[in-house]
């Protein structure tokens, strides 16, 4: 018995030490009909504790396995706490040259993630990072979520 609680511990240490540099995630899963409308900005709020370490910010989308298209376009805003907004406009890449799925896939959703700032320096304070899509119809098909993930660099 003694052996059993001792391995729980030390299995929940080993848990609780993987997700220590996270500091925000967060997933919007309220795509009707698994449809991403272009008018529907999705925004995250955000609180920096410690501007003394640099962090990453990803974009995490889940869509189905076999994904019609091979990037999408997205545009991010970034408000940090001065009000100041950064808009940066990217690709999420969701499939390699040969059109292999580039996410992680698990039955027939695939979870692409894919870092837009990477080693930066947050001031304190509280950020709204808000994604929209770019895409050229009125809807995004076959999203299940988007997520935003900040976490100590390394």
């Amino acid at each position: 018995m003694k052996t059993k609680k001792i391995f729980l511990l030390g299995l929940m240490l080993v848990f609780i030490s993987c997700n220590d540099k996270k500091v925000f995630s967060e997933y919007k899963t309220d795509f009707k009909s698994n449809q991403w409308q272009k008018s529907d900005v999705k925004s995250f709020d955000i609180t920096i504790d410690d501007e003394s370490k640099n962090h990453d910010l990803t974009l995490i989308l889940s869509h189905v396995y076999d994904y019609q298209f091979d990037q999408v376009p997205v545009i991010i805003s970034v408000k940090n706490p001065k009000g100041e907004t950064e808009i940066i406009n990217i690709d999420l890449i969701l499939k390699d040259s040969a059109g292999k799925d580039k996410g992680d896939c698990l039955g027939d959703i695939c979870d692409l993630k894919q870092t837009f700032k990477k080693n930066v320096n947050l001031i304190k304070g509280n950020y709204v990072i808000s994604v929209a899509h770019d895409f050229n119809n009125s809807y995004l098909p076959n999203i299940s979520s988007l997520g935003l993930e900040v976490t100590l660099s390394e």
